[in-house]
């Protein structure tokens, strides 16, 4: 499912076989609006909508050279779960997790 704003979009699909497992992905905000703090309001208004799906725990996966969504995981409770390689796109990515009961 998106999300969309003038400056940018995100997506919340369930995980395949456990539908209280929301995968969160395509968190992105256009160029011309990047550093004016969007990238933390859309992660705030992400995680209000993952609580109001009612989702039990989120997924998210993030290129490990994006200092700054990492940021943004690590301030709003995410965990790091692995790292891995992707061979399709060559980069390394960050696997990242987070209870939706604030434990």
């Amino acid at each position: 499912m998106r999300f969309s704003t003038k400056e940018g979009f995100y997506e919340l699909n369930p995980f395949p076989g456990c539908n209280q497992v929301v995968i969160s992905n395509h968190a992105f905000i256009a160029a011309e609006h990047r550093g004016m703090g969007l990238g933390k309001k859309q992660h705030t208004d992400r995680l209000e909508k993952i609580k109001e799906l009612h989702y039990d725990y989120a997924l998210c996966s993030v290129n490990a050279s994006n200092r700054k969504e990492i940021h943004i995981l690590n301030t709003n409770g995410w965990k790091l779960l692995d790292t891995f390689h992707n061979k399709e796109t060559t980069n390394m990515v960050e696997l990242w997790g987070k209870r939706m009961d604030g434990k």
